[in-house]
């Protein structure tokens, strides 16, 4: 049985049932008028990395991977104060949605699936990847410190999904305690 709400004052006296309806979509990739950006896909970067971003069995367990390894063993984006990076992200799941979230800094997006985003430049420091999806994106290296850059999906951060963002001429007197039990979750 379908509901039905009558609301006072609608057109037509009554909401109907829409769940076969095409509701519109905002395409964030050409929302908005284009405006100056900071970074382009074409410019010279300081750095480029590519994460592939997998979910995976290892050892009878599933696993949530960057370039097929799990924390603490992938590989960190290492930077120097006033480098641009460029990074590509790229979601090799077949059924997982990867928000990777970096900390520390906000990113421009630059592309979607190989295709240049035509709006208002996005800025964020969170971005959803669909399954197959891909997606570039740049920042400046402008927040000295050791950062996480990691699946905002907590249980796929603690079965595995973070790498880190370090910086070679930062140094910290912050020594962790191998007992504390901590976890990326």
């Amino acid at each position: 049985m379908k509901a039905v709400i009558a609301y006072e004052g609608s057109a037509g006296g009554a909401d109907q049932p829409n769940e076969k309806a095409q509701l519109a979509a905002v395409d964030l990739s050409r929302y908005g008028q284009a405006g100056k950006m900071n970074f382009t896909l074409d410019q010279k970067y300081t750095l480029e990395y590519t994460m592939n971003l997998d979910t995976e069995t290892k050892n009878g367990a599933t696993v949530y991977t960057i370039n097929g390894k799990v924390f603490p063993n992938t590989e960190p984006l290492t930077v120097k104060k006033g480098n641009t990076v460029k990074v590509r992200l790229v979601n090799r799941s077949k059924t997982d949605d990867h928000p990777m979230h970096l900390h520390g800094h906000f990113f421009q997006i630059l592309s979607k699936n190989g295709k240049p985003l035509k709006g208002a430049p996005l800025i964020k420091d969170t971005l959803n990847l669909k399954p197959g999806e891909e997606y570039v994106v740049a920042f400046q290296a402008n927040n000295k410190g050791d950062w996480m850059f990691h699946c905002h999906d907590l249980h796929h951060a603690s079965a595995g999904m973070v790498t880190e963002l370090k910086y070679t001429d930062y140094k910290t007197d912050f020594v962790p305690d191998p007992g504390a039990g901590n976890k990326p979750e």
